[in-house]
């Protein structure tokens, strides 16, 4: 039985988080004014002389870490791969807000959700992904938006970024760093991002296609990422680039790409003279033609500062014309390309990606070779004299029976250990674990493959990802990003996998969110009260290992209970569950709670604290949502389905409402309604429901037709918007036997 259609608005709507209240007496605005990987800076306000600065691991108990008597505090004692909550207390009085600070959240998240475009998320958001990591530490990736409008177009095509915030304990905004054409239709990465920890500078290259001319670009940000400058193009009118590669270090930027006829370019020198760098193209080694077209190269720096090049050539003997020679090559010297290894004379289709572990390179790349029975072309080829000589590939083991394909990425840690992830054709073999396949090793000749958590939790995801990438941070933790294309519970889009830090505990944990929301709360508006039937949000740490909600589950035997192997219970009762993340709970609350409930997560059977909540008869809360978590729209339609909003904010797919609309507002905890089934039928709610708007000193009473139970904890309410009422700003608050929705609530109105 598929879920109702009404339900659509918590998938997203449940997860909004509104703004953190502390008590009077205590110090307020707690702030973190900067956070790196070595220092916290803290201010808040308070007209106390005396304060205890208090700070705990996320899931850990707070304890004083400071007496300060000033309103101020620069933490040092923080290790760098630890998220940390802080808290001030002054005298007696009660603590502070709170605010988390530190890297990205361990185990699984969509860091870059694609867009919806007429309803529905874009398949082609997060393509050609490339990831680095910034000087905390955290990573930063840019890709393509193919066709953003979706209309067929691929000449619109964008090239996006995005990083992580400590501070805020976020990511910030998606930025546009340029629109780059059709570049994304390939099977190589047609874009390449590097950081220089020297100068605090990002270097993005980038193919693009326009109607005059194909090329690359070279991109540039010294603030962090938050603006980009388009520095240098490489054009041509004939010619076609493909997959460039760019490395930084010292304040020098090495940079490759291959052209049609010309082969393989490098270019290096000053990143403070980008546009004038030196331009240097191999000799071909002997039997072997110019870089093979239509494939990428990959550029790395050893410990010494000194670039290297792979690259893939045809190999030019007459009876090897499905061969293909792998190159390196150290372009500042003066020796050409030495041969690696090659397919053997099988299929053409290559790939290839350079590390270096000291000053010894290590190559993973894709090629079918003789070793290839089922199509597993994915290997690993390594020297430890520098490139000079090299032993021969390792096949990278496939998981069951299954092919191993690009695309692929390597990284190493800091003892040399490997992890390559790669994906897989589908359909291909039987196979055991979860995409994307990651191999590891600890003395790169033996290489484990399987995925990086129980196939319970990837067992869902996309056997082929469009692009993947690895990487390990300072702690030898790995990071694995991918464009994901399934919706099954992480959402389409660009996927991160963090590894837990040594040592960090598993049991979920109830605790207020970082943005300082009560433990429990109701799913709409945030406050502490709840209702019976009504939907409750639950904050907290080491909940699901990834995202899930009940989309496609059967609920023949009413609404599911267990969800990705997280159960909640209000007094021992099990409540309906129908979102999990790795901070966060809905659900919906069981019937017949009234006063104290006691509230637990159970985690595949490792219980969590038990934290108490409180019951009411009423508690309402409209269901909003914000582009910029400081105006708060009500999620309401219109009669012709038509979502109520500003359009200067988001676009022309929301409408302003005119007197006489007829809106549709979507609320919970208005009264106890079923709980754990389905509603099949709308349900009128008996009592009177109200709803004022009011401007400065302007109020005004709506028209309510009816209010209706439509879906599981989900009312309904069909107002008319007064006649009479000047455009602006109205603040919307509904109101049933003395209970009110929260405040705050926006209902933009023109003529």
């Amino acid at each position: 039985m598929r879920k109702q259609t009404k339900i659509y608005i918590l998938s997203t709507l449940l997860c909004l988080a509104g703004p953190a209240v502390a008590s009077a007496q205590a110090p307020t605005n707690l702030t973190v004014t900067k956070a790196t990987n070595k220092e916290v800076d803290l201010t808040w306000t308070s007209s106390a002389t005396s304060f205890n600065v208090q700070r705990r691991q996320l899931g850990g108990s707070y304890t004083t870490i400071a007496n300060v008597t000033t309103a101020k505090y620069n933490d040092t004692t923080i290790d760098a791969y630890t998220a940390y909550q802080y808290q001030v207390v002054a005298g007696s009085s009660a603590a502070s807000n709170s605010v988390t600070v530190g890297p990205p959240p361990a185990g699984f998240n969509n860091v870059a959700p694609a867009p919806s475009v007429a309803g529905n998320p874009v398949s082609s958001y997060g393509k050609d992904l490339s990831m680095a990591l910034d000087g905390n530490g955290d990573p930063a990736f840019t890709f393509i938006f193919e066709d953003p409008t979706q209309s067929g177009d691929s000449s619109t095509s964008q090239l996006l970024f995005r990083s992580w915030n400590r501070a805020q304990y976020t990511w910030n905004p998606v930025v546009t760093v340029g629109v780059v054409g059709d570049v994304a239709s390939t099977n190589y990465n047609s874009t390449a991002i590097a950081y220089d920890s020297s100068n605090s500078t990002f270097v993005i290259a980038s193919d693009f296609q326009t109607s005059s001319g194909d090329g690359v670009r070279l991109y540039v940000s010294t603030d962090g990422g938050l603006t980009w400058t388009d520095k240098q193009n490489y054009t041509s009118t004939q010619e076609q680039f493909y997959g460039p590669s760019v490395a930084l270090k010292n304040g020098n930027i090495y940079f490759a790409v291959i052209e049609d006829t010309a082969g393989l370019r490098f270019y290096s020198g000053p990143l403070s003279s980008i546009n004038s760098l030196t331009q240097k193209n191999p000799t071909k080694p002997a039997n072997t033609d110019i870089a093979e077209y239509g494939t990428g190269v990959s550029v790395a720096v050893d410990s010494s500062g000194d670039p290297a090049v792979v690259y893939w050539a045809p190999d030019t003997r007459p009876d090897q014309n499905y061969n293909q020679v792998l190159l390196f090559w150290r372009p500042l010297s003066s020796a050409g390309p030495t041969v690696v290894t090659d397919s053997q004379n099988n299929q053409t289709d290559v790939a290839s990606k350079l590390v270096f572990h000291g000053t010894n390179p290590r190559i993973a790349f894709y090629a079918l070779r003789n070793d290839s029975p089922n199509n597993e072309g994915i290997h690993f080829v390594r020297s430890d004299d520098g490139g000079t000589t090299w032993q021969t590939p390792v096949l990278i083991p496939p998981d069951g029976t299954s092919s191993t394909d690009y695309p692929a990425d390597m990284a190493l840690d800091s003892q040399g250990n490997g992890a390559i992830a790669f994906g897989q054709n589908e359909g291909t073999g039987d196979t055991t674990c979860g995409n994307p396949k990651l191999s590891r090793s600890t003395d790169l000749v033996h290489w484990t493959t399987c995925a990086v958590a129980d196939v319970s939790v990837t067992g869902n995801f996309d056997t082929y990802p469009d692009s993947v990438q690895v990487a390990f941070g300072g702690n030898d933790k790995l990071y694995l990003t991918w464009k994901e294309t399934y919706d099954n519970g992480s959402g389409i889009g660009v996927i991160m996998y963090r590894e837990p830090p040594a040592g960090a505990s598993t049991a979920p944990v109830i605790q207020a969110s970082p943005s300082g929301q009560p433990e429990v709360s109701d799913g709409a508006s945030f406050r502490s009260n709840i209702v019976a039937g009504s939907w409750v949000t639950i904050f907290g740490l080491n909940f699901a290992d990834a995202p899930a909600n009940w989309d496609n589950l059967d609920f023949s035997n009413g609404l599911p209970t267990t969800l990705a192997g997280i159960q909640v219970t209000f007094n021992g009762q099990f409540a309906a569950t129908y979102y999990a993340q790795s901070n966060q709970v809905n659900v919906q609350a069981p019937g017949g709670l009234s006063g104290n409930v006691s509230v637990q997560v159970i985690k595949n059977g490792v219980a969590s604290n038990v934290v108490t909540a409180t019951a009411v008869d009423h508690a309402p809360g409209l269901f909003t949502y914000s582009l910029d978590n400081k105006t708060f729209y009500p999620a309401a339609v219109f009669s012709n389905g038509i979502i109520v909003g500003d359009p200067a904010v988001a676009g022309n797919s929301v409408a302003k409402a005119h007197p006489g609309d007829i809106i549709e507002l979507y609320s919970t905890g208005l009264g106890a309604s079923p709980a754990g089934v389905l509603i099949n039928a709308a349900m009128a709610f008996p009592d009177a429901v109200t709803v004022t708007l009011t401007s400065g000193s302007t109020t005004a009473q709506a028209s309510v037709s009816g209010t209706y139970l439509v879906a599981p904890g989900e009312y309904q309410t069909n107002i008319v918007v007064p006649d009479g009422l000047a455009p602006g700003n109205y603040s919307l608050v509904l109101t049933t036997d003395g209970a009110s929705t929260q405040s705050g609530v926006i209902l933009p109105v023109t003529n």
